[in-house]
């Protein structure tokens, strides 16, 4: 056993081989030293014989280099979306378009008055950029930027009701994606939880019923990722804004999913809605229905904005200059009602038509290739949904490609599909492709994907005679 430790190379003489001499020592010493404990113990085991050894030996240099080059590999790679989410969490949420990174990619590139006056010649609020567009899109009195509307539930919470009662329908303790719950955040926050009604029906006089000297707050969550029907009930924003200033509290609404008016959404409330009211405050999501980036807006009342930022946790809760440039590009977007710059608002609302025509097309290319004697294709309805959290309730009429391949199972089709970055759904036997989702380029890239999975050798085709 002992001669066949030695015959084990040295970390040192790994290190300096020329195949691995690309790598950073960093990256290679853990995977060499991972790999030689492995041999050891396979020797020491007796799971090796001589001959096993010997190709383990032969086969260690290749096998570092894999696991180096593994290593190495970007985590963080482009795919096509081709699932009908449009705004998917997992793949990014809402994407840029060129003109609006255009629009931004020269402040990016140079020095700019971020947190600076120049007419004053001192430091100003990073805050500033985006808060007149807002006010004048919204009717509110000022607004404020966070780095995700989680973060907003947790600032505002902290401010205006640690150790105080917020009143909530019990209806309304939502939990969204990765775990976060209204009443957890509320602990966090060192808020006191006051839940009323039932989970179906909150009538008026719950809230008010619930109010006392320890009350702080009445909040309302917008039902973002669920939706309730049947024998159900909610209060109207404008009933709590009423009730909250006839006992001097804070009403605070939780939008969420961040649908500002522009979609034609039935039954969604809209930002533009609910500020006709004049709420106390109002937060939403920056990278959902908006289509901007990850940034939670905050808009309201001037004197709670104000207190908001004297709170120190801002610092730690503050949004970056790129979040603070793609909103301010995207709300100018939509002021001017160029919504090509914005990809989320353009997909959600693409016509039936125009995507039955996109998949009419892109089965023709596919039909074109080589690779047509080897799958099946067809042209069909499909439904789309928003995604993100947001519009539960409603799908969006769409079409795209059901695929089948002829000498492939298709959980190894989609697999190696997906390998290659196209993210598709499986429904049963078939793989579908959804075009309401597919970005410029992604037809050709998607040609070129099922041409590198299919491409086998001829004689493993059926003859034609």
């Amino acid at each position: 056993m002992q001669h066949l430790l030695k015959s084990l190379p040295k970390v040192d003489t790994l290190l300096a081989h020329n195949e691995l001499k690309m790598f950073q020592k960093s990256t290679l010493l853990p995977i060499i030293q991972s790999h030689l404990s492995l041999l050891r113990e396979n020797i020491s085991s007796n799971t090796f014989s001589p001959k096993e050894l010997e190709s383990a030996l032969n086969e260690i240099i290749p096998a570092i280099k894999e696991k180096a080059i593994k290593a190495t590999n970007p985590t963080l790679t482009r795919v096509i979306n081709a699932t009908g989410v449009v705004i998917h969490t997992n793949l990014g949420r809402s994407v840029f378009s060129s003109e609006i990174l255009d629009e931004i990619t020269p402040f990016l590139k140079s020095y700019h008055t971020l947190e600076y006056d120049l007419a004053k010649g001192k430091r100003s609020e990073r805050y500033t950029h985006t808060t007149q567009i807002l006010c004048e899109m919204f009717g509110c009195e000022d607004a404020l930027l966070v780095n995700n509307n989680a973060a907003a539930v947790f600032l505002i919470l902290n401010t205006f009701a640690a150790h105080k009662e917020v009143i909530i329908s019990r209806g309304e303790l939502v939990e969204i994606g990765g775990s976060f719950r209204i009443p957890e955040v509320m602990k966090s926050a060192s808020s006191i939880l006051c839940e009323v009604g039932a989970t179906n029906k909150t009538h008026l006089r719950d809230y008010e019923n619930a109010i006392n000297e320890q009350s702080a707050m009445i909040m309302k969550v917008h039902q973002s990722n669920f939706k309730q029907i049947g024998f159900v009930k909610q209060c109207h924003i404008k009933e709590i804004i009423h009730l909250a200033r006839k006992h001097q509290l804070i009403d605070y609404f939780d939008l969420g999913s961040g649908h500002i008016g522009a979609l034609p959404l039935a039954d969604e409330p809209s930002v533009r809605e609910i500020c006709k009211y004049k709420p106390s405050l109002l937060s939403f999501s920056g990278d959902k229905l908006l289509g901007a980036g990850q940034v939670g807006i905050i808009i309201g009342k001037s004197q709670l904005i104000a207190q908001l930022k004297n709170n120190q946790l801002l610092r730690a809760l503050r949004v970056d200059k790129f979040s603070i440039l793609a909103l301010q590009a995207t709300l100018k977007a939509y002021q001017h009602k160029e919504y090509h710059k914005i990809p989320t608002f353009a997909m959600l609302n693409s016509s039936p038509k125009e995507l039955e025509s996109k998949a009419q097309n892109l089965a023709e290319r596919i039909q074109r290739s080589p690779i047509a004697k080897k799958i099946d294709i067809k042209v069909l309805p499909l439904h789309s949904l928003a995604g993100g959290g947001s519009l539960p309730h409603l799908s969006f009429d769409s079409f795209g490609l059901s695929l089948q391949a002829k000498y492939l199972q298709t959980r190894d089709f989609e697999s190696a599909l997906r390998n290659l970055g196209l993210i598709t759904c499986l429904q049963g036997e078939r793989i579908l492709l959804d075009m309401r989702t597919l970005l410029a380029g992604d037809e050709e890239r998607i040609v070129e994907i099922l041409l590198q999975v299919l491409s086998q050798k001829d004689d493993t085709l059926p003859s034609s005679h």
